[in-house]
């Protein structure tokens, strides 16, 4: 087997991004084809603190309840553990997510 220099990775310049890629909410520096989540507003999720339970309402797929684990300190990203076992996500407050202080249940 014939070892792989270093520098053999194949360098040279990205393809063009498509037209159908440069539309509205577009960020062609974000990375082509990447909504940049202009077409949402901003959540003010200042007032949820860390360790807080959360009902946790995503654009595409049913609400779940969650525990704030982490948070940035804008509030503009917030880590949420899910209660049924889905595991941790990323959530930005620019995705189209709606989190709600959960009503009744323990912080």
């Amino acid at each position: 087997m014939t070892p792989v220099k270093s520098g053999s990775r194949r360098r040279g310049r990205r393809p063009l991004p498509r037209e159908s890629d440069t539309g509205p909410g577009r960020d062609l520096k974000a990375g082509a084809g990447h909504d940049t989540g202009q077409d949402h507003p901003a959540h003010d999720w200042s007032d949820i603190a860390v360790g807080s339970t959360v009902s946790v309402t995503p654009q595409a797929g049913p609400p779940y309840l969650g525990r704030v684990d982490a948070k940035t300190p804008d509030s503009g990203i917030v880590w949420v553990v899910s209660l049924e076992g889905s595991g941790r996500q990323m959530i930005g407050n620019r995705d189209g997510v709606s989190l709600l202080p959960a009503a009744g249940l323990p912080a």
